[in-house]
């Protein structure tokens, strides 16, 4: 008997270390403040899809992850980051990012891919096969829990892109589901756009959209991810995402939910806190241009399709931006580094994307293996590591401040603005330009500042110096030169 009782012990002993060893471990790290409503009112979720966020339900209430403030963005390209390609070798520059001031990393999908009709030789990481598994080239799904676990010791934050709109053609849902997607006129499955790779979900399905968020649930209760950035959420009925963010939110209150899109009220409005910058982007193409930048200022305002609690994700590179336009080099030249900074500054927060801490010169393959050719030294990871520092001690940068004052200026390539909460004020000043501007005036809102950060077009200078409005009238500015002033008065 004596033998039997310590054998079931002894059960008992490694069933509890199993259990220690999955993401629910991760519970201690989540602030759910929601309690799931046991019978969804009629008209608030039904099947999955939820059709009026009008409902008396505390669940539906708009809400913001308290980290979002702070929140500089990282996007990680597992395959091309090493010359492995796997979670295990990604894991080994954790603490360099870490010291860079990132605090949030964007993991490109990491699910199994697709074969059939696959792109290249190792295909799309946006064919998935399969939602809730990952890609045997990355490793294994205790390999991806051991990252998520570190980085979360570490203090950040993990979000994983979700491939709602499309699967790969080897996905179970095609042979087992038909009706879970769109036919053609003759019947067959069709694709989205020319994304042959993929076939198109029919969401109209209620069933397919019920089993796609129980897909998401996992990686959120069971593995313990902080939120999505979804791919081509345009493509996906705003429904959806409300209904996914519903269960999600009653796991876990404080995800984070980026739309691939430029921003609409209808997803701003409940789903998402954050969607794609395009109007900032496409204005700091201009600027190499050497065009004006009066444009400039309607890319940096939060404008009325951000509902109260959401703001804009700014970028200058991503991996479409990467692989299919050209390197940060070929698309900005000598107008990175003011325009990085602005992107630190403007209302929201930034995105670095794989590679841009060096400066990185090349597109990077999106279908085969073409691993960063890291350099010693990091062109630009001093500069980012000081444009964080910045960004997350001042609260007038916060994501959820919308204050901007773009100030008045006497040359149209000079362009300034100022963000303000309480008694913190950051502003910023450039000249957007390839020549040399005298006698530009800037009217500042002080008397006296903090001169945290300056750029004079070839070399950076962040001892931080006191300066006055009386500098910044009748000066010169070299071409790309910048600056980033701050001023704490007393309330």
């Amino acid at each position: 008997m004596k033998k039997i009782l310590a054998f079931l012990l002894a059960l008992t002993m490694i069933f509890s270390l199993v259990a220690c060893s999955t993401g629910t471990a991760n519970v201690e790290i989540k602030k759910n403040e929601y309690t799931m409503s046991a019978d969804p009112k009629e008209g608030s979720v039904i099947d999955g899809v939820m059709t009026d966020i009008s409902i008396s339900d505390p669940i539906l209430e708009k809400t913001t992850a308290s980290w979002l403030d702070t929140c500089i963005l990282y996007e990680v390209n597992v395959r091309q980051f090493t010359e492995e390609g796997t979670f295990k070798a990604f894991e080994k520059h954790l603490e360099r990012l870490k010291d860079m001031g990132i605090n949030t990393l964007w993991f490109m999908p990491i699910h199994p891919i697709s074969e059939t009709e696959r792109k290249g030789t190792l295909g799309s990481y946006y064919a998935v096969s399969d939602y809730t598994a990952v890609n045997p080239e990355f490793g294994t799904i205790e390999d991806f829990q051991h990252l998520v676990d570190k980085a979360h010791k570490m203090g950040f934050k993990v979000i994983l892109d979700w491939v709602a709109n499309h699967t790969g053609w080897d996905n179970a849902w095609v042979t087992e589901h038909d009706d879970w997607f769109m036919h053609g006129d003759s019947g067959e499955i069709t694709s989205p756009y020319d994304w042959t790779d993929t076939a198109e979900l029919d969401f109209e399905n209620y069933e397919m959209r019920a089993e796609m968020i129980k897909s998401m649930q996992y990686w959120v209760e069971e593995v313990g991810v902080d939120g999505f950035r979804c791919d081509h959420a345009i493509g996906v009925p705003v429904s959806f995402w409300n209904a996914a963010v519903y269960k999600l939110k009653s796991i876990n209150s404080e995800i984070m939910m980026l739309a691939e899109v430029s921003a609409a009220q209808s997803l701003t409005k409940y789903a998402f806190d954050t969607c794609y910058n395009d109007q900032l982007y496409g204005q700091a193409l201009s600027i190499k241009g050497g065009v004006a930048t009066s444009t400039i200022q309607q890319g940096i305002a939060i404008n009325s399709n951000y509902v109260e609690g959401s703001f804009p994700m700014n970028y200058l590179d991503n991996h479409d931006k990467n692989s299919y336009d050209g390197s940060i080099v070929d698309r900005f030249g000598d107008t990175y580094e003011p325009l990085l900074a602005l992107s630190f500054t403007a209302p929201g927060f930034p995105l670095i994307y794989t590679s841009n801490e060096q400066g990185y010169d090349h597109e990077i393959a999106f279908f085969e293996k073409d691993a960063v050719v890291w350099d010693k030294e990091l062109k630009y990871e001093q500069f980012i590591t000081d444009l964080s520092k910045i960004r997350t001690e001042n609260k007038a940068l916060y994501s959820t401040n919308t204050d901007l004052e773009i100030l008045e200026i006497s040359n149209t390539h000079i362009f300034a603005f100022s963000r303000t909460s309480g008694n913190n004020t950051v502003v910023y000043i450039s000249n957007l330009y390839f020549e040399e501007i005298k006698d530009a005036s800037v009217d500042l809102p002080f008397e006296s500042a903090k001169c945290v950060m300056h750029y004079d077009g070839t070399s950076f200078d962040t001892d931080v110096t006191d300066v006055t409005k009386a500098d910044f009238e009748n000066k010169a500015y070299n071409p790309y030169e910048f600056y980033i002033l701050t001023v704490n008065t007393q309330e």
